[in-house]
C-alpha cells in the first residue's frame, strides 16, 4: 500500500502499553548498569537510553531503587520460570536445564556479567533488593538440590544436597566472573562441563 493509499484514519503513532515501557525502562537500566555499573545508574542516563522522559521512572517504579528491584528481579526471572511446573519432569533433565540456563548466550554475556556486578555491590546497601536476592537464591538454591537429592537417592547415595547446591551455585558465580574477566579463558561449553565435574563424584554420571 503506498503513502498516498493509505486510510487516512491509519495511526502514525502506536503508544507503547504500560508493560511495555516498564520493559523498556529495564533493558534501558540493565544497559546502563552493563557498561557503566552503579556510577551509569541515573534516572538521566536511563530516560536518555530508553529514548523516555524522567517522570516515567516515578510513574511506573516509585523511583530509583523500586527500578532497581524490577531490575534483579527481571534478570532472576528465569530461575522461577524454570522451576515452574517441573514436578513431573525427571531430576536429571531438570538439573541439566538449570545449568543450560546458567549459561545461556542471552544471560552469559558480557553486559550482563557487568550488570550482575553491579547488583551484586548494591546489594550491601539495600535491604529491599537483598530480601529480594534472598527469595531467588532460595528458588535456585532449592531447585538445585531436589533435583541433585533425587538423582542420588534413584542411585542409592547419600549427598548433602542443599550444600552441594551451594557449592555449584559459588562455581557458576565464579566462572561468570573468570569470564567476564577474560572470555579466552573458557568456552560455555567446558563452563557447564565444570558444573558436572563437581557434581558427577557425589551423584555419578549424568545423562545430558
Amino acid at each position: 500500500m503506498t503513502k498516498e493509499s493509505a486510510p487516512k484514519n491509519t495511526p502514525r503513532f502506536r503508544r507503547k502499553l504500560a508493560p511495555e515501557r516498564r520493559d523498556q525502562l529495564i533493558d534501558a537500566a540493565v544497559r546502563c548498569l552493563g557498561n557503566g555499573g552503579m556510577a551509569a545508574f541515573t534516572i538521566d542516563r536511563i530516560c536518555q537510553e530508553a529514548g523516555v522522559s524522567r517522570g516515567l521512572i516515578n510513574h511506573h517504579f516509585g523511583n530509583k531503587e523500586g527500578l532497581l528491584e524490577a531490575v534483579y528481579d527481571s534478570m532472576t526471572t528465569f530461575l522461577a520460570e524454570n522451576e515452574s511446573g517441573q514436578n513431573d519432569v525427571p531430576p536429571a533433565e531438570r538439573l541439566n536445564a538449570l545449568i543450560a540456563m546458567s549459561f545461556k548466550p542471552g544471560i552469559f554475556s558480557k553486559t550482563q556479567l557487568r550488570a550482575w556486578l553491579a547488583l551484586w555491590e548494591a546489594l550491601s546497601s539495600s535491604p529491599r533488593l537483598k530480601s529480594v536476592h534472598r527469595a531467588r537464591y532460595r528458588t535456585y538454591r532449592d531447585g538445585l538440590a531436589a533435583a541433585i537429592s533425587q538423582i542420588a537417592g534413584e542411585r542409592g547415595r547419600e549427598v548433602n544436597a542443599r550444600r552441594l547446591a551451594q557449592m555449584l551455585i559459588a562455581l557458576i558465580d565464579g566462572l561468570w566472573l573468570e569470564w567476564c574477566l577474560d572470555d579466552k579463558l573458557m568456552s560455555r561449553k567446558e563452563a557447564i562441563a565444570a558444573c558436572y565435574d563437581l557434581i558427577e563424584p557425589y551423584t555419578g554420571p549424568i545423562d545430558r
